[in-house]
């Protein structure tokens, strides 16, 4: 790894200094460190498809600011290019078999991963928050293909990667959580970002959804066939409604504010860090981004956090969100109204994120995954007799 031009102390240097045009540094000696790439699952699954170098390097950096000798933990994330992804994840949906082998393909640039190079660069380049890990660098260059952030090495934190323990969750980390979600949907919550448009060409509307129509029945389809455990009737019965009222539900969503979402905001992506100001929640791995309403991140939190001994305050915990946001906003005063679009920004998670993942499921099993699928389902249940029931009745 010593020997990679990506890692001498010139390169990184020269990353730093880009960064922080302001000051002058000088990077003397990159040390490396292990660091586990395994729980990436996208790096994981492109590896074997891509000739360049993808994955999580990890260094002690020792350098000077201004003449002020420093040294830090970093990780360097190369990451590959979107169409590398999206192939890969054709050619999952080939794996799995009918009705996705042949459903899938049409869809390919269209599900989300096209431009995961460019967004998860473009967000640490231009957007700040405390929620954001410390960023010392981004190179892009569309030339030759390389996309590479240098990042602080997330290591002294907690609930890093904690998908399988849920119980280590408290009522303090989940309302952290939800505190400083808030913090970030409100800053961007109707406002337009330094990012070209062309890289988010798939952001979720009523359009996109009725294009993908076809593709979020497979998905359904093969959910339920190849895990009827995992899907009883019921439940799922509410998921081929949203499939068949889809222009009644987004009609709704349509007029609701957008904000600028992490799309995959789970504890695979998140962990916290103390900080002389108490817990600080932090989110990485920005490459699904998109804009929705800020509802749909806190339906799949949840999802993950909250497992059967904590179902009932699913409500407590979105209406402590809620209360957060509106104080910041002062846009979503009516509870009512913003439990019913965070119930129809559920069924956006349910056919899509929840959907691939089931994909991927049949091909490689997640651990973690039935576990969410009942949380997800339990959340459906909640909102059936005063939101689904109501709307899917009135647009039969």
């Amino acid at each position: 790894m010593q020997t990679h031009p990506f890692f001498s102390p010139a390169f990184i240097e020269t990353l730093m200094q880009q960064r922080m045009p302001e000051q002058r540094i000088r990077v003397q000696h990159c040390e490396p460190l292990p660091i586990d790439n395994s729980a990436s699952i996208l790096v994981t699954l492109t590896a074997g498809i891509s000739d360049k170098l993808i994955g999580h390097f990890a260094f002690r950096v020792h350098f000077t600011v201004d003449g002020q000798p420093r040294s830090r933990k970093m990780v360097m994330k190369i990451k590959p290019n979107g169409d590398k992804i999206a192939g890969m994840l054709t050619g999952l949906a080939q794996l799995s078999g009918e009705p996705l082998a042949s459903t899938y393909p049409p869809f390919q640039a269209w599900t989300g991963f096209q431009h995961t190079h460019m967004r998860e660069t473009l967000v640490y380049r231009h957007l700040t928050s405390p929620i954001l890990p410390a960023i010392f660098g981004v190179h892009i260059d569309p030339v030759n293909d390389l996309y590479i952030i240098l990042m602080e090495y997330l290591d002294e934190v907690t609930l890093m990667n904690s998908t399988m323990t849920p119980d280590r969750w408290t009522d303090t980390h989940i309302r952290t959580a939800l505190t400083q979600l808030a913090a970030w949907h409100a800053s961007y919550l109707r406002q337009p970002l330094p990012f070209a448009d062309a890289f988010w060409s798939d952001a979720p509307s009523a359009a996109y959804m009725l294009r993908l129509r076809p593709l979020w029945q497979a998905l359904f389809n093969q959910a339920v066939s190849r895990f009827p455990d995992l899907y009883p009737a019921g439940e799922a019965g509410l998921l081929q409604q949203a499939i068949d009222h889809l222009p009644a539900y987004w009609g709704e969503l349509e007029q609701v504010p957008k904000t600028f979402i992490h799309n995959d905001l789970n504890p695979r992506n998140t962990c916290f860090k103390e900080t002389a100001n108490g817990l600080q929640f932090c989110v990485y791995d920005w490459e699904l981004a998109t804009y929705h309403i800020p509802q749909y991140d806190v339906a799949e939190f949840l999802c993950f956090v909250l497992d059967t001994d904590r179902y009932a305050l699913r409500q407590t915990y979105l209406e402590f969100y809620r209360g957060q946001l509106h104080a910041l906003t002062g846009t979503h005063g009516d509870p009512a109204t913003f439990r019913r679009h965070f119930a129809l920004a559920a069924l956006d998670f349910g056919l899509h994120r929840l959907g691939l993942y089931m994909m991927a499921h049949s091909v490689s099993p997640y651990p973690f995954l039935p576990r969410v699928v009942a949380s997800y389902l339990n959340t459906l249940s909640q909102f059936r007799t005063d939101v689904y029931d109501t709307l899917f009745s009135k647009s039969a």
